[in-house]
């Protein structure tokens, strides 16, 4: 059996066990498993042996029964950063992309502020005065981003989860990034010896309790239920992370906040009573309220 052929029989495979985009799935796994890249695949569909017949077999197994893709291959791209990440850890999503992004744009944006109020500044290099923090790290995958785009910042993530800061760390040494530390805790508990920071991000968890047994099956089969249950109305972290989050911050600093479908509003409510100001919340592409900032 060749390549291709493979990759036709696995797709129909995974389609009839109800597997969305079952070809881009077969695909990706029978280039995983084989080792090589979609160009050569397509051109060469070289001829496989048994061993490599048996290993794409199950692969296609694991998808099969509702492992996600990223699971199974073992990490997933995040705005340049390999990540990885398996059972235990949240998946990092496009959607955290965007937040990672605003971040970006915000800590510029700040940074110019502080060199015009400052008489006689020069730029900071590499921001080597700024400190952030990541709430409900995960993967690390925002702590991280964030650490390769300002290489002289200091970035701490926390996460209450033992699994999710061993994967942090792990991710930070295979892309090679030395500007970041992993606290194990809950939310601003082990960042309380530390200095205050200029930013402030998280992805917390956000589905409403009762919405959770009505996801797909490789999200509430797999995904840890702790980085998904936000409380019986989804907002519960976002009580607790802006409620203590202006105490967290320097002057001007900002926090930023990954939101649920249709808590926009709610959560700018929360933010507003908890004395933050400049509140905006930003869209992703699909239209979607997904990225909430606000001034301490």
């Amino acid at each position: 059996m060749r390549l291709l052929d493979a990759i036709k029989s696995s797709s129909d495979y995974l389609e009839k066990s109800g597997v969305e985009d079952s070809l881009v799935d077969a695909e990706l796994l029978a280039l995983h498993a084989a080792g090589i890249d979609r160009l050569r695949a397509y051109m060469d569909n070289p001829e496989i042996d048994r061993r490599l017949s048996s290993k794409i077999n199950r692969l296609m197994k694991r998808r099969a029964g509702g492992e996600p893709l990223q699971y199974i291959i073992g990490q997933v791209d995040f705005l340049g950063l390999r990540i990885r990440v398996g059972k235990g850890v949240l998946i990092p999503r496009p959607e955290t992309e965007l937040l990672v992004q605003e971040a970006i744009k915000t800590v510029k944006r700040n940074e110019l502020w502080v060199m015009g109020k400052e008489k006689n500044s020069s730029r900071i290099t590499h921001y080597a005065s700024r400190s952030f923090l990541d709430l409900c790290t995960g993967s690390g995958c925002i702590a991280l981003a964030l650490a390769k785009e300002f290489p002289g910042a200091r970035i701490y993530g926390t996460d209450v989860s033992a699994r999710a800061i061993k994967y942090a760390k792990g991710n930070a040494d295979y892309n090679g990034i030395k500007n970041v530390m992993f606290l194990k805790g809950s939310l601003f508990g082990p960042a309380k010896e530390h200095i205050a920071f200029d930013l402030i991000t998280a992805n917390p968890p956000y589905i409403p309790t009762p919405d959770i047994a009505g996801l797909q099956r490789e999200i509430k089969d797999w995904e840890p239920v702790e980085a998904l249950n936000g409380g019986k109305d989804g907002l519960d972290f976002y009580r607790k992370i802006l409620s203590k989050g202006r105490g967290y911050l320097k002057e001007h600093g900002c926090i930023l906040l990954e939101l649920g479908f249709g808590q926009s509003e709610d959560v700018r409510e929360i933010a507003r009573g908890s004395g933050f100001k400049n509140i905006s919340v930003k869209k992703d592409f699909a239209g979607i309220d997904r990225i909430l900032e606000a001034e301490g």
